[in-house]
């Protein structure tokens, strides 16, 4: 039996691999395949037929262009995390990840801005883990599942996208839990033929033109707990987060019993949030804890004084994604011109920070509190 090794792909060491899909076809069953981001962007499709851990150095940065399905699985076993997936699909029904095997863990990935291609697609692939991947700006699906079950989505951000946020056919008993899915072209979710006993709970569905669609049923809240819905109008007389009347789904008689009134969280940001200024204004954000963060939102307030400069005194965004101990600047405003005590304001996701200061037309000064 061969010893487990880690074959590596760019960077400067002795023996490493240039290309991606080299390296993969000389691994073994258990093999780790770790590609460093120094030679990225790596224009291949990598197609994986043996059992291996595939590790981008940095989800940002370790990037996959070109091609028509960037990275395929058709072999049970293989974890891939921490890619970033762009710019590929040359024709109609590409991938990101195409998957047609069992047991396989697609997670931490970035795929976005990509061409006429899926996010995720599992095809007839079952008992697979799809977790805490970016899913954005792809020109179909982000998330597919056709003919398959038993598979877990879990903490997946999927925004944008021009076909349905995620999409199932042919797929019943598969769990989704703590997706967040915002803004996509045709729908958040759709549930097609022999599509039920799904479990879709604590998950986030946000300003799509029709949030869900069932045409099965028997898929919603988990009996104590539902589902965040964006146009959920109904109220919540004992403030305990759950709405007093049921959320209809469309497609057949299917209700989520158990509305959020609230987006879920499955836990707050560890973030630290510094600003700084003298002339202009900086705004940054740092990840403290040791999970990436995704899908932040996040909002800034300028009060006080006789402010000229800058003209709009509030300002909001999303922080799309955070990785562990990454400083990001939010914010930045080049001059401030005015007099008075000025008071700066930020909130992201539940954590704020104040500076309060005294501004002399160009030179704002921070005064203690």
């Amino acid at each position: 039996m061969n010893n487990v090794q880690t074959l590596y792909v760019g960077g400067s060491g002795p023996g490493n691999y240039s290309r991606i899909q080299d390296a993969v076809d000389n691994a073994s069953d258990g093999d780790t395949v770790f590609v460093y981001d120094d030679s990225a962007p790596y224009y291949e499709s990598i197609a994986i037929r043996i059992s291996i851990h595939l590790i981008g150095e940095n989800r940002n940065t370790t990037s996959i262009e070109g091609g028509n399905h960037a990275i395929s699985i058709f072999v049970n076993g293989v974890t891939v995390s921490g890619f970033r997936i762009s710019n590929v699909g040359d024709f109609w029904n590409c991938c990101g990840f195409y998957v047609t095997s069992q047991g396989n863990n697609i997670s931490h990935n970035n795929v976005i801005n990509n061409l006429r291609m899926n996010g995720v697609f599992l095809d007839g692939a079952s008992y697979n883990t799809i977790w805490g991947n970016l899913i954005e700006n792809n020109n179909f699906h982000g998330i597919r599942l056709e003919f398959t079950s038993h598979n877990v989505i879990v903490n997946n951000v999927i925004v944008n996208n021009r076909g349905y946020g995620i999409y199932l056919w042919e797929s019943p008993e598969n769990i989704l839990i703590g997706n967040t899915v915002k803004q996509s072209f045709f729908g958040g979710i759709t549930l097609g033929d022999n599509s039920g006993n799904n479990t879709i709970f604590h998950n986030n569905f946000i300003d799509n033109p029709e949030n869900a669609h069932d045409a099965t049923g028997n898929n919603w809240d988990n009996g104590s707990s539902g589902n965040y819905w964006s146009d959920y109008t109904g109220s919540d007389s004992d403030g305990d987060g759950i709405g007093d009347s049921p959320y209809s789904i469309p497609g057949n008689v299917s209700q989520d019993r158990y509305p959020l009134m609230a987006p879920y969280e499955s836990q707050t940001p560890d973030v630290e949030i510094t600003i700084t200024s003298r002339v202009g204004l900086t705004i940054s954000v740092k990840n403290k804890g040791t999970e990436d963060v995704l899908d932040v939102d996040w909002n800034s307030y300028l009060s006080g004084g006789l402010l000229l400069l800058p003209s709009e005194r509030a300002n909001h965004g999303t922080l799309m994604f955070l990785a562990a101990g990454q400083e990001l600047v939010i914010q930045k405003v080049n001059l401030l011109f005015g007099f008075g005590i000025i008071e700066v304001n930020v909130t992201v996701g539940k954590t704020s920070e104040s500076l309060r200061g005294l501004l002399l037309l160009f030179v704002f000064v921070p005064l203690s509190s």
